[in-house]
């Protein structure tokens, strides 16, 4: 360890700063008072300048000159006089002749007949008046109050007042009293500040090489502290094992980073179940497990999540050892059997744990393709998968992306529209059109299989449902003679947007008797309550129900029955292959049959040839749709 002279020298003592200090304040003090002296010095310095004592003889004896010729010594024509033309204080004084003078006239009118006391004119009251009295005090500002007593018959004529007055270089007989006048204050200020910050300076200094000392031989002798320090930061604290932390430090840092993710199954249950004071006990049992793997496989062990460890290596195995080694975790965990106490030290025995594995070879993103690969592993329900690059969602999610763009532009610019497919009688006369979705985007005509499943896990499937319905709508109120059917989903009628949008339409224009409402199969429709309440509302307004894609899904007759549509489309299944299939022949025929018993209309889809509306016509199929009959188009015909 170094001792406290080595420190000593490495940072200067408290003397050698304070001297240093004192000189550089010094300077600054020298410099700026310097800066402050040259900028009054050339402000009052003049060449040109009067000498004070006869600009105060000219001043005054404009005063004695008017007393003595013009007034004649009429004190009252001076006191006018002085009352309109006065330059500072004028006095008249009489010899009171008790060593005193009283004011006989004055610019300052109040003082007339008073004693004469003013002694900010130097020693006048000592003075001798068999001559002129003067008297001059230089001020800041290049100013200077002076003084001067003329004796004048029997009356002393006085004058005082400031007037302006400039030095004629460092040898004016006034420039050491300019000088004291005109710095003094500066000196003094800038003295004080330097004392003040010499004082400022010393504490903090003192106070900083204190600090400093201290915190060098605090680190000197911490030294292996501080490195024990920085170790547990990447360490878990409850296993013991290296974080995650370490692990992405570790990963980063290797050339050929291998990556095996292990996570234990239903650990989240397990922990609702036992509790957390178990639940740990089993993570640090399963850690134990784990890191005596790793030291017989000769990796690295890491905790990176509650229920989620990893074992890492830097090599360039090929993955026949990797999957060897895959199969050993799995021998070692699969159906491994834990006990642990509770909180009330009572014995919990037989806890059985499963874990799923993914791992991942590849030198580049090794990390995300592990646990890429071990949610594949858990998707799948498989013990473990190991990355390879089918397994890469990135290209998918980008897709979801570019449809996501597609549908907010759609939606934003008002390019949903529906295409109308017919759908006719057995003689081919046009019933109907179904109402079909498309998406118009920059001339292109985009079809409901590219965007409908993104929208609905995007959350904007609603704002292109209600679009459609709109325009739907608006087409029935153009046409007095259309009839539209229109899809409506489980997710639809329980939504209380678009439900509320259909109710309100229908309310308010006179056209729900040529709506019909075709109800496509989902998970909402297993809401039965819900969805009935929805039926039975516009049904009582005069639209019509059809149920599509009946014969697959969830299609039951007891659901038929309770919500009594008034239409019943065979699904595309079925028909597609009527004419060869006699399963299909079959079902379709005990379907109308069945239809028929219950005055239920059915629609067969699907229909691609002439051959398969004929069979349809055959077993008494009421309506038809599909390419034979007419593909859809953007208006109907």
């Amino acid at each position: 360890m170094k001792n406290k002279d080595e420190l000593e020298v490495k940072y200067p003592n408290i003397a050698k700063t304070v001297i240093i200090l004192i000189f550089i304040l010094g300077g600054v003090f020298l410099a700026g008072n310097l800066i402050v002296f040259y900028y009054k010095y050339t402000s009052a310095s003049s060449e040109n300048n009067y000498d004070l004592r006869k600009k105060v003889d000219y001043l005054t004896y404009q005063y004695v000159n008017y007393f003595k010729n013009v007034s004649k010594y009429d004190v009252a024509d001076f006191q006018s006089y002085i009352n309109d033309s006065a330059i500072g204080d004028i006095f008249l004084l009489k010899d009171d002749n008790k060593n005193g003078y009283k004011i006989a006239a004055s610019s300052k009118k109040r003082m007339i007949n008073q004693d004469f006391e003013d002694k900010s004119c130097g020693n006048i009251f000592t003075h001798n008046f068999q001559k002129d009295y003067f008297w001059a005090k230089i001020l800041p500002e290049n100013t200077a109050q002076v003084c001067m007593f003329v004796p004048v018959g029997e009356y002393i004529l006085g004058l005082k007042t400031k007037v302006d007055h400039r030095i004629t270089g460092t040898h004016d007989e006034y420039f050491f009293e300019w000088l004291v006048n005109n710095m003094a204050l500066t000196v003094l200020l800038s003295l004080f500040g330097v004392i003040i910050a010499l004082a400022i300076c010393i504490f903090y200094a003192v106070k900083y090489i204190k600090e400093k000392f201290e915190y060098n031989t605090l680190k000197i002798n911490s030294s292996e502290q501080l490195a024990e320090l920085g170790e547990k930061l990447y360490i878990d604290p409850m296993t013991g094992l290296f974080n995650k932390s370490a692990l992405i430090r570790d990963v980063s840092s290797y050339k050929n980073p291998k990556v095996v993710l292990i996570d234990i199954d239903d650990f989240g249950r397990m922990n609702d179940y036992y509790g957390k004071f178990a639940c740990d006990q089993i993570l640090v049992k399963m850690a134990d497990l784990i890191s005596e793997f790793a030291k017989n496989e000769n990796m690295k062990a890491y905790c990176i999540e509650a229920d989620r460890f990893a074992l890492v290596e830097d090599s360039e195995s090929f993955i026949d050892r990797y999957e060897d080694m895959v199969a050993d975790l799995i021998d070692v965990f699969k159906g491994h059997m834990l006990s642990v106490t509770d909180e009330d030290g009572k014995d919990i025995e037989g806890i059985e744990i499963h874990s799923t594995i993914g791992f991942a070879l590849d030198n580049d993103q090794t990390l995300r393709k592990a646990t890429i690969a071990l949610k594949t592993a858990k998707e799948l329900d498989k013990d473990y998968v190991c990355y390879f690059k089918g397994l890469n969602q990135k290209d998918e999610y980008a897709a979801q992306i570019e449809r996501s763009k597609l549908i907010q532009y759609a939606t934003i610019n008002n390019n949903i529209v529906p295409y109308y497919q017919p759908i006719v009688d057995g003689k081919k006369s046009i019933i109907k059109y179904e109402c079909l979705i498309r998406i118009l985007d920059r001339g292109d005509v985009i079809s409901p299989n590219t965007f409908l499943d993104i929208s609905k896990r995007i959350k904007r499937y609603a704002d292109l449902e209600k679009q459609l319905i709109k325009k739907c709508f608006d087409e029935l109120m153009a046409k007095d003679d259309l009839m539209l059917s229109i899809n409506l989903s489980g997710r639809d009628m329980v939504d209380g947007d678009v439900s509320a949008l259909v109710l309100n339409l229908l309310n308010k224009n006179n056209i729900a008797s040529r709506v019909v409402f075709e109800i496509v199969e989902d998970e909402e429709l297993k809401n039965v309550e819900r969805v009935s309440n929805f039926i039975e509302r516009v049904k009582s307004m005069g639209a019509k129900i059809a149920i599509d894609d009946f014969g697959s899904g969830y299609s039951n007759f007891s659901y038929i029955i309770k919500i009594k549509p008034d239409y019943v489309k065979i699904d595309g299944s079925i028909i597609k292959d009527i004419d060869i299939n006699k399963d299909s022949y079959s079902i379709a025929s005990a379907i109308v049959a069945f239809a028929k018993d219950l005055g239920i209309k059915t629609i067969a889809e699907y229909v691609h040839s002439k051959e398969i509306f004929e069979i349809c016509k055959e077993i008494g199929i009421d309506e038809f749709q599909g390419f034979y009959i007419g593909v859809p188009k953007d208006r109907v015909l």
